[in-house]
């Protein structure tokens, strides 16, 4: 079985991004990986990467384009319902967007939809409301 070890989003500010993502879920920093294109903060086992644009002729990768549409979407399970409530505030207050107000699926699970300051969907969900 192979496990997830890193997500990584590109971003012209992928400094600001990553420091977005880092106060918002109070992630710790793998400062061993940093670089001059590269942040990485720990979210359990799971690495959240940060890279410039330049990381893209590095992996041999061809740059997504402007307006095709979400391909990924970060889930952050929270603790609690409050939990999630005062991060979406939180979130917003940094720059974020709340695409869909906190509601109730039909697997019972409490969530919220945002897009992060450079248009990245984040879901936040808590498990046992």
């Amino acid at each position: 079985m192979a496990l997830l070890m890193q997500v990584s989003l590109f971003s012209e500010d992928f400094i600001g991004l990553s420091e977005f993502y880092r106060d918002i879920f109070d992630l710790t920093e793998n400062e061993a990986l940093r670089s001059d294109v590269f942040r990485g903060y720990m979210s359990g086992d799971c690495m959240i990467g940060f890279s410039a644009p330049a990381a893209y002729d590095m992996l041999s990768l061809t740059p997504r384009q402007p307006d095709s549409g979400d391909q990924t979407a970060f889930t952050f399970q929270m603790p609690s319902k409050e939990a999630l409530d005062q991060t979406v505030h939180s979130a917003v207050a940094r720059g974020a967007t709340l695409q869909k107000a906190q509601f109730m699926t039909y697997y019972n699970w409490y969530m919220a939809v945002l897009r992060d300051p450079d248009g990245n969907a984040i879901r936040l969900a808590c498990t046992t409301p």
